[in-house]
């Protein structure tokens, strides 16, 4: 992995020692689990004071990081639960109910308690056949970019990480990776979608797959990247199984087909 040590933070596993993160991470997230929703609840209460304006945002991005970490840990349905109350925090300014996401709120906690009675097992990743493969991730969020290269390096790919979408031709020239991962949100004068457009433009680096994985949640966002030509278009918060399997399924169309 070519990147920076990890910085704190994150909703993806970490490696941690001798590959036993799951289990560690996964007792971490149920520990702090209620203080999360209380969290929110508190949130909400001041979005009942003040109005969204202002708070929703704080709502989002908590609902967010617990969607995150709930989907790596294996609560998947805790993941949806916590992703619609993201996209209702994110929608805010077309109309926000607070009924509505007081059930949310209400739907998360009693999913969670459901799963945690019903534990599944959790394994770290098994080897994909496409070991050593190089694969560029582009994400200016340190956290975020720093977990998904430490998993796709448990998954025996070789992760190169970039912040941002200044250096991604040249290191596309260098590496030949057999994959791209590009966040459309992206620090620096160049935005993901720009950067997807000069790859499939460049004859050398065309036919290299592009995924999308982003906080763009909106269908035109969605058109927009896979009309530029991107291979496959995934909201976060993505699962790291279910990135791994794209990220497969890529590597195995055939060039003709892309």
């Amino acid at each position: 992995m070519r990147d920076r040590p990890r910085e704190s933070g994150g909703g993806w596993p970490s490696t941690g020692d001798g590959g036993q993160f799951l289990p560690e991470e996964r007792q971490r997230f149920i520990a702090s689990f209620p203080k999360q929703c209380d969290s929110i609840e508190l949130l909400l209460k001041t979005i009942s004071a003040r109005g969204p304006k202002g708070s929703a945002e704080p709502l989002r991005q908590m609902a967010h990081r617990v969607a995150a970490d709930a989907g790596a840990v294996g609560f998947p349905n805790v993941s949806e639960r916590a992703s619609e109350l993201e996209m209702l925090a994110a929608q805010a300014d077309k109309g926000f109910s607070l009924e509505v996401a007081r059930g949310q709120l209400e739907a998360l906690r009693e999913t969670f308690a459901r799963e945690l009675a019903s534990p599944q097992r959790w394994e770290a990743p098994v080897s994909q056949p496409d070991a050593g493969v190089r694969i560029l991730v582009v994400d200016g969020s340190v956290d975020e970019r720093q977990a998904v290269t430490d998993y796709l390096q448990l998954a025996g790919y070789d992760p190169i990480a970039l912040a941002d979408g200044e250096g991604v031709l040249e290191a596309a020239r260098q590496h030949q990776p057999g994959a791209i991962l590009l966040e459309a949100d992206l620090p620096g004068a160049l935005d993901g979608y720009s950067v997807c457009r000069m790859l499939k433009a460049d004859p050398q680096l065309a036919a290299i797959p592009v995924i999308f994985v982003t906080v763009r949640l909106s269908l035109d966002d969605k058109l927009a990247g896979l009309t530029l030509g991107a291979d496959d278009y995934l909201l976060k918060p993505v699962d790291p199984r279910e990135l791994l399997l794209r990220i497969d399924m890529v590597l195995h169309r055939p060039r003709t087909s892309r």
